[in-house]
């Protein structure tokens, strides 16, 4: 077998879904934020209600409140993407910007146990 088609017999049964992933950065302090926090939080699961947004958060650094996170979008066209991060509050207000990039998702695992009669799960 090929080196060739190798890669391409490993490739063929990938997901190979296509989203958008943002890398947002504070340019303001938390005191600034704080007044549009609420809104941010209430436009990002309206996104995740319309399902147009696939995971969000911020990274964690020790000691840092305010500092950069990560969207990924789940939607058709990187203009679709752009227009969702442009309309975040915080971004919208100047408060943070964003770099964005089309990806796609090939690897990984996703474990979410449910238990419909206590209304739980685990990630």
């Amino acid at each position: 077998m090929s080196h060739e088609t190798n890669i391409a017999d490993l490739l063929a049964p990938m997901q190979r879904k296509t989203l958008f992933v943002a890398i947002s950065h504070a340019v303001a302090s938390l005191s600034d934020m704080e007044l549009y926090v609420a809104e941010h939080l209430a436009y990002m699961n309206a996104l995740e209600a319309e399902g147009r947004l696939w995971a969000s958060g911020p990274f964690v650094q020790e000691g840092v409140l305010v500092g950069d996170g990560l969207t990924i979008l789940s939607v058709a066209t990187i203009e679709e993407a752009q227009r969702a991060m442009e309309a975040e509050p915080l971004i919208k207000h100047g408060l943070r910007r964003f770099d964005l990039r089309k990806w796609e998702l090939r690897e990984g695992r996703m474990t979410i146990t449910l238990n419909a009669s206590t209304s739980s799960y685990r990630l």
